[in-house]
């Protein structure tokens, strides 16, 4: 069983929770959380025990929580723009809106090397 962090970013956001139906649908464990700091969304990853944290990114905010993540945790983010930038600073996955199906391939595809 592939075990998800999506974390939402902004109040209601439609993307995430879209994203998590999607990834519910195919068989992940998705556990939701609201924002935080990047310390407390890394302490929950790791307390959910999960596989990967996902964030939808839209601004400089959500990218500077990102790269703090990607120092603690695997992140992946859904962007539409700015993946060289997110890749140099440590995500490990960038997707575009909509592609749920590669996010679980993607997931399935981590090992316990490339966790934590």
């Amino acid at each position: 069983m592939i075990r998800l962090l999506l974390v939402e970013l902004e109040p209601d956001d439609i993307e995430t929770l879209t994203l998590a139906r999607a990834l519910r649908d195919r068989g992940v464990e998705v556990v939701y959380a609201k924002a935080g700091t990047a310390e407390e969304i890394a302490r929950a990853a790791e307390q959910e025990d999960v596989r990967a944290v996902g964030l939808v990114v839209r601004s400089d905010e959500h990218r500077l929580i990102g790269t703090e993540l990607a120092a603690r945790t695997v992140v992946f983010a859904t962007a539409e723009d700015d993946e060289h930038a997110m890749r140099m600073a440590g995500v490990k996955a960038i997707f575009r809106p909509g592609n749920a199906d590669h996010v679980v391939s993607w997931a399935s595809s981590l090992t316990r090397d490339h966790e934590r």
